[in-house]
Protein backbone atom coordinates (compact mmCIF):
# COMPACT_ATOMS: atom_id res chain seq x y z
CA UNK A 1 0.00 0.00 0.00
CA UNK A 2 2.80 2.41 0.92
CA UNK A 3 4.56 1.65 -2.36
CA UNK A 4 1.42 2.53 -4.33
CA UNK A 5 1.17 5.84 -2.45
CA UNK A 6 4.86 6.54 -3.22
CA UNK A 7 4.28 5.81 -6.89
CA UNK A 8 1.25 8.11 -6.96
CA UNK A 9 3.23 10.94 -5.39
CA UNK A 10 6.02 10.37 -7.93
CA UNK A 11 3.73 10.39 -10.97
CA UNK A 12 1.00 12.74 -9.76
CA UNK A 13 2.08 15.72 -11.87
CA UNK A 14 2.36 13.78 -15.10
CA UNK A 15 -0.86 11.86 -14.44
CA UNK A 16 -2.77 15.08 -13.71
CA UNK A 17 -1.49 16.73 -16.87
CA UNK A 18 -2.32 13.71 -19.05
CA UNK A 19 -5.79 13.39 -17.51
CA UNK A 20 -6.52 17.08 -18.08
CA UNK A 21 -5.25 17.00 -21.67
CA UNK A 22 -7.43 13.94 -22.39
CA UNK A 23 -10.51 15.60 -20.90
CA UNK A 24 -9.97 18.78 -22.88
CA UNK A 25 -9.46 16.86 -26.13
CA UNK A 26 -12.60 14.78 -25.49
CA UNK A 27 -14.60 17.94 -24.73
CA UNK A 28 -13.37 19.53 -27.98
CA UNK A 29 -14.35 16.45 -30.00
CA UNK A 30 -11.09 16.59 -31.98
CA UNK A 31 -9.45 13.43 -33.27
CA UNK A 32 -5.69 12.97 -32.96
CA UNK A 33 -5.41 13.68 -36.68
CA UNK A 34 -7.34 16.95 -36.41
CA UNK A 35 -5.37 17.93 -33.31
CA UNK A 36 -2.14 17.25 -35.20
CA UNK A 37 -3.22 19.33 -38.18
CA UNK A 38 -4.26 22.29 -36.02
CA UNK A 39 -1.24 22.30 -33.70
CA UNK A 40 1.53 21.41 -36.15
CA UNK A 41 2.51 18.37 -34.04
CA UNK A 42 2.00 14.92 -35.52
CA UNK A 43 -0.81 12.52 -34.72
CA UNK A 44 1.74 10.03 -33.31
CA UNK A 45 3.28 12.74 -31.10
CA UNK A 46 -0.14 13.54 -29.64
CA UNK A 47 -0.68 9.82 -29.10
CA UNK A 48 2.52 9.68 -27.01
CA UNK A 49 1.65 12.88 -25.12
CA UNK A 50 -1.91 11.79 -24.31
CA UNK A 51 -0.80 8.31 -23.22
CA UNK A 52 1.78 9.76 -20.83
CA UNK A 53 4.72 8.06 -22.54
CA UNK A 54 6.26 11.42 -23.43
CA UNK A 55 5.92 14.81 -21.79
CA UNK A 56 4.72 17.26 -24.44
CA UNK A 57 6.94 20.25 -25.19
CA UNK A 58 5.87 23.61 -23.76
CA UNK A 59 5.01 24.96 -27.23
CA UNK A 60 2.80 21.93 -27.95
CA UNK A 61 0.82 22.59 -24.75
CA UNK A 62 0.41 26.25 -25.75
CA UNK A 63 -0.86 25.24 -29.19
CA UNK A 64 -3.15 22.62 -27.63
CA UNK A 65 -4.71 25.19 -25.27
CA UNK A 66 -5.28 27.58 -28.16
CA UNK A 67 -6.95 24.91 -30.32
CA UNK A 68 -9.23 23.46 -27.61
CA UNK A 69 -9.87 26.92 -26.08
CA UNK A 70 -8.64 25.89 -22.63
CA UNK A 71 -7.39 27.99 -19.73
CA UNK A 72 -3.68 28.28 -20.55
CA UNK A 73 -2.61 29.24 -17.04
CA UNK A 74 -4.12 26.13 -15.46
CA UNK A 75 -2.82 23.70 -18.08
CA UNK A 76 0.65 25.28 -18.14
CA UNK A 77 0.79 25.08 -14.33
CA UNK A 78 0.11 21.33 -14.65
CA UNK A 79 2.81 21.09 -17.35
CA UNK A 80 5.33 22.85 -15.09
CA UNK A 81 4.53 20.48 -12.21
CA UNK A 82 4.95 17.48 -14.52
CA UNK A 83 8.19 18.90 -15.90
CA UNK A 84 9.58 19.41 -12.37
CA UNK A 85 8.54 15.87 -11.45
CA UNK A 86 10.33 14.37 -14.46
CA UNK A 87 13.45 16.46 -13.74
CA UNK A 88 13.41 15.36 -10.10
CA UNK A 89 13.10 11.71 -11.14
CA UNK A 90 15.92 12.06 -13.68
CA UNK A 91 18.08 13.70 -11.02
CA UNK A 92 17.28 10.91 -8.58
CA UNK A 93 18.17 8.29 -11.20
CA UNK A 94 21.48 10.00 -12.03
CA UNK A 95 22.42 10.12 -8.35
CA UNK A 96 21.77 6.37 -8.12
CA UNK A 97 23.81 5.65 -11.25
CA UNK A 98 26.89 7.22 -9.65
CA UNK A 99 27.23 4.19 -7.39
CA UNK A 100 28.03 0.77 -8.78
CA UNK A 101 26.52 -2.49 -7.61
CA UNK A 102 28.94 -2.73 -4.65
CA UNK A 103 27.92 0.72 -3.44
CA UNK A 104 31.34 2.20 -4.31
CA UNK A 105 31.37 5.70 -5.68
CA UNK A 106 32.05 5.93 -9.41
CA UNK A 107 34.57 8.54 -10.54
CA UNK A 108 33.39 11.30 -12.88
CA UNK A 109 35.50 9.89 -15.73
CA UNK A 110 33.84 6.46 -15.36
CA UNK A 111 30.30 7.81 -15.12
CA UNK A 112 28.10 7.29 -18.18
CA UNK A 113 25.64 10.12 -18.91
CA UNK A 114 22.01 9.18 -18.28
CA UNK A 115 19.14 10.06 -20.59
CA UNK A 116 18.84 13.80 -20.95
CA UNK A 117 22.51 14.41 -20.04
CA UNK A 118 25.22 15.26 -22.50
CA UNK A 119 28.87 16.06 -22.27
CA UNK A 120 28.49 18.48 -25.21
CA UNK A 121 25.90 21.24 -25.45
CA UNK A 122 22.86 21.67 -23.25
CA UNK A 123 19.46 20.00 -23.36
CA UNK A 124 16.36 21.92 -24.28
CA UNK A 125 12.86 21.61 -22.85
CA UNK A 126 12.13 18.76 -25.26
CA UNK A 127 15.18 16.81 -24.04
CA UNK A 128 17.12 17.16 -27.27
CA UNK A 129 20.77 18.15 -27.13
CA UNK A 130 21.43 21.67 -28.35
CA UNK A 131 24.80 22.02 -30.08
CA UNK A 132 25.93 25.50 -31.16
CA UNK A 133 25.77 26.02 -34.93
CA UNK A 134 29.42 27.15 -34.98
CA UNK A 135 30.53 23.81 -33.58
CA UNK A 136 28.60 21.90 -36.23
CA UNK A 137 29.81 24.08 -39.11
CA UNK A 138 33.39 24.16 -37.82
CA UNK A 139 33.46 20.37 -37.59
CA UNK A 140 32.09 20.04 -41.11
CA UNK A 141 34.65 22.48 -42.53
CA UNK A 142 37.48 20.77 -40.69
CA UNK A 143 36.42 17.42 -42.12
CA UNK A 144 36.21 18.83 -45.64
CA UNK A 145 39.60 20.49 -45.30
CA UNK A 146 41.27 17.32 -44.07
CA UNK A 147 39.65 15.35 -46.88
CA UNK A 148 40.99 17.77 -49.49
CA UNK A 149 44.50 17.65 -48.00
CA UNK A 150 44.54 13.87 -47.91
CA UNK A 151 43.16 13.71 -51.45
CA UNK A 152 45.88 16.05 -52.72
CA UNK A 153 48.59 13.92 -51.03
CA UNK A 154 47.26 10.75 -52.60
CA UNK A 155 47.18 12.35 -56.06
CA UNK A 156 50.75 13.68 -55.67
CA UNK A 157 52.05 10.30 -54.54
CA UNK A 158 50.66 8.60 -57.67
CA UNK A 159 52.10 11.15 -60.11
Amino acid sequence: MARQEDRNSETGGVDELVTQLRRLRARSGLTLTALGERTNYSKSSWGRYLSGRTLPPYQAVLAFCRVVEADQERVLALWEAAHRERARRASHCSERSEEDADGDAVSESERVPVAGESSVGATGRDGRVRVPLGVVLGSALLGLGLGCLLGARVVRSHV
